[in-house]
């Protein structure tokens, strides 16, 4: 069965029955919001306005082991916290500002963009937390197209970006995201180990390495390398386990036939938007993800009044 779609787009969200079906309501999308300051290759700020509707009414603690960009937590600005990544060095980067957003801010000001120090930034390898974020975040708005790529020695590969006028410090969210983070703990460690004691006071969001466009089987191959089906379907047991124990999670996905056969005692919902993702804007197009849940959330968005046609899992 077709899930119910959200369509995001000039500044509003509208659900529809399901792909080009009826339009049950449609709402402005709330932009002022903290807002991640790193760029992230399946980052989900244009998910971020939707935050508040996709989270639990209650949860004493927010869990998000794929933390990449962090754009659902600085929305939700959750109480406690516990975040955590695969990547050390974006961990690093993330307590650096915690510790010292000013310092952060003053030495990102003082460094200077060309390729010279680009190259002289990609070798370093500061020990201190706050050197190490203003690496991290130079290098994140200078590479190519915002990604952040290691090789097998764990060298950072990515090339010089080549911008015109890149903004590298931008204090109006690199002061709230500290705030936001002293509310929360920074691991650096595998998704299961992040989710060990989760219990059902736990709202944990799930954000794999995935991509959105593919044709047949490409959403398998391309991860093959990153996050490979293996690591999906022990992403899809965790999450079944964790919602025996009562905990609400939140998956984000792709629109993939595979995908949500791992997740069939799952609420699916479909969400179509413009993507971001290619080097070139002309190769940009709508594209559809998957939001899955342990917990309905239709009936938690603006207009829509119970009972919910769509309450049945898909």
């Amino acid at each position: 069965m077709t899930p119910p779609e959200i369509v995001l787009g000039s500044g509003e969200a509208r659900l529809l029955s399901g792909p080009g079906g009826r339009e049950i309501t449609r709402w402005r999308l709330n932009f002022d919001l903290t807002k991640p300051f790193l760029k992230w290759a399946g980052g989900k700020q244009w998910l971020s306005p939707l935050a508040r509707y996709l989270a639990p009414e209650e949860f004493s603690v927010y869990c998000e082991p794929f933390l990449g960009a962090g754009a659902l937590f600085f929305a939700l600005g959750p109480p406690r916290a516990h975040l955590s990544d695969v990547n050390p060095e974006l961990i690093k980067a993330y307590g650096g500002v915690r510790a010292d957003v000013e310092g952060v801010i003053s030495r990102l000001d003082r460094v200077p963009y060309d390729i010279e120090t680009f190259k002289k930034m990609r070798v370093s390898r500061p020990r201190l937390d706050a050197t190490a974020a203003v690496r991290f975040i130079y290098l994140n708005r200078t590479a190519f197209n915002g990604i952040y790529r290691v090789n097998r020695n764990g060298d950072f590969n990515v090339p010089f970006g080549k911008y015109k006028n890149p903004t590298i410090c931008q204090r109006d969210r690199l002061r709230p995201a500290a705030g936001a983070l002293r509310s929360a703990t920074l691991r650096s460690h595998d998704f299961e180990t992040a989710v060990q004691n989760a219990d059902a006071s736990w709202f944990v969001y799930f954000d794999p390495p995935y991509i959105t466009g593919h044709l047949n089987n490409g959403f398998v191959k391309w991860n093959a390398r990153i996050f490979n089906w293996d690591d999906q379907a022990r992403l899809a047991q965790i999450a079944t386990e964790l919602k025996t124990r009562g905990t609400r999670v939140l998956i984000s996905n792709a629109d993939h036939p595979a995908v949500s056969g791992l997740y069939e005692s799952f609420h699916h919902l479909r969400i179509r938007r413009h993507s971001l993702v290619g080097g070139k804007a002309a190769s940009r197009k709508d594209v559809s993800e998957l939001l899955i849940s342990s917990f309905p959330i239709l009936d938690r968005l603006p207009g829509v009044r119970s009972p919910v046609p769509s309450e049945r899992l898909y």
